[in-house]
């Protein structure tokens, strides 16, 4: 009895996760003016350097964390972001890439101050730095923080 109550309960959450209104497939991150606004650089023109990496004036770099974030999950998938990173190796802004999180819940995360919590830190610090998630968009905020983390951990390594 235990065990068909658990497989119901599974095939109701699948269907509901399946089945949740607003949901946006998740697709190949491509830096676009919209992005690079977000970033706070709007009307400068990305080039890009290599698969998910472009560069702005001034030496700033922005990654993008499609291959860094993949299996990092929130509620209903990756959260991936892009990173821009100056030519002294600090984080300068973070906007959210498109996603699959359930529009409403991930509005919260972007009103919320979380994505500039790590505006100032050098990859190495951004790496092991863990702020609050935002209440009511938990799932999505622990994946964005640890995508950051992963990301940028793997980025310092590189440098």
């Amino acid at each position: 009895m235990k065990q068909i109550l658990v497989a119901i309960i599974l095939l109701f959450s699948v269907a509901y996760v399946s089945a949740a209104p607003g949901k946006v497939k998740a697709t190949k991150s491509v830096l676009t003016a919209e992005y690079i606004k977000a970033l706070g650089f709007g009307g400068q023109k990305a080039v890009k350097k290599s698969a998910g990496v472009w560069t702005l004036r001034d030496g700033v770099t922005v990654y993008s964390t499609d291959a860094y974030g993949a299996k990092i999950r929130g509620y209903a998938g990756p959260t991936p972001l892009f990173i821009a990173v100056s030519n002294k190796g600090k984080i300068i802004s973070i906007a959210a890439a498109p996603n699959s999180e359930t529009p409403e819940y991930f509005e919260q995360v972007l009103e919320s101050a979380l994505l500039t919590k790590w505006n100032g830190k050098t990859l190495k610090e951004a790496s092991t730095f863990r702020p609050d998630a935002v209440t009511g968009a938990t799932y999505s905020s622990f994946a964005i923080i640890r995508t950051v983390n992963v990301a940028s951990k793997q980025l310092s390594e590189k440098k």
